[in-house]
């Protein structure tokens, strides 16, 4: 199963009545196209190789090359399951295209802000049932030993907790999704800004300290592009069509 099942689904969509055309094969100078044989075709692709060097030209175009194989087919063949990808590795082997390697991918931006917005959460309960167990005269060591008051005074405590958290997750909410926010975080630059922007104070709180994201350069908020996953895919398609044929060929 592939780790990309939509862009794989589509792809074997797509190309599910493709047929290949030798353009040029002389050794390892080879010029393949893979395409439906009817009008309207769809995703119609290229595979160019000589020593070396891998060119896919699939609505996007990717040039591969690694000075240890003379066979860039063997390099596909060698790193990947019939059928599947292995976008990590062949991605370093990228010398033209690299810009189209990886994108903005908002999902995982949503992910990184609910990670946060989670954690905040959870520090704040612990804040509160610290200060709470404090007031009544227990110590740390006392919560910590003892479960049962530890569950009771996070009870006590829970509602207000609660009903704090949850204008922190309007806040969040307002600022970065709703559709009245200053932001169109379906791009990069408009997230970098939004996630600059943002601070919140909880009402009444009086710590001067708001709650900011900190450390969101850090974040993971890129992943393969589907262009670049398509061509992978088409790669391998193309690869495994070609083996193909050269097997019955010499059946025959």
């Amino acid at each position: 199963m592939s780790d990309y099942p939509k862009i794989a689904e589509r792809f074997a969509r797509d190309t599910a009545k493709h047929e290949m055309t030798v353009k040029r094969e002389d050794g390892l100078y080879r010029h393949l196209r893979f395409e439906t044989p009817a009008p309207g075709r769809i995703g119609p692709f290229e595979l160019i190789t000589w020593p070396y060097n891998l060119v896919v030209k699939a609505g996007w175009t990717f040039h591969f090359d690694i000075d240890a194989i003379e066979d860039m087919f063997d390099l596909f063949r060698r790193t990947a399951l019939t059928g599947q990808i292995n976008p990590g590795y062949w991605s370093e082997e990228v010398r033209a295209g690299r810009d189209e390697i990886k994108g903005f991918e908002p999902d995982l931006f949503k992910g990184e802000v609910a990670s946060t917005l989670a954690q905040w959460m959870r520090d704040d309960l612990d804040d509160r049932l610290v200060k709470h167990a404090q007031q009544l005269g227990y110590t740390l060591a006392e919560v910590g030993a003892m479960p049962d008051i530890r569950r009771e005074l996070a009870r006590q405590i829970r509602p207000q907790w609660r009903n704090a958290n949850r204008q922190l997750r309007e806040a969040v909410e307002g600022h970065f999704f709703s559709d009245m926010a200053d932001y169109n975080i379906e791009y990069e630059s408009e997230a970098h800004r939004a996630l600059f922007d943002f601070s919140y104070l909880p009402e009444g709180d009086e710590s001067g300290q708001p709650y900011y994201f900190s450390d969101w350069h850090e974040w993971r908020m890129k992943d393969y592009t589907p262009g670049f996953l398509h061509s992978c895919f088409a790669i391998r398609h193309g690869i495994d069509m070609y083996d193909a044929a050269r097997s019955t060929k010499a059946v025959a």
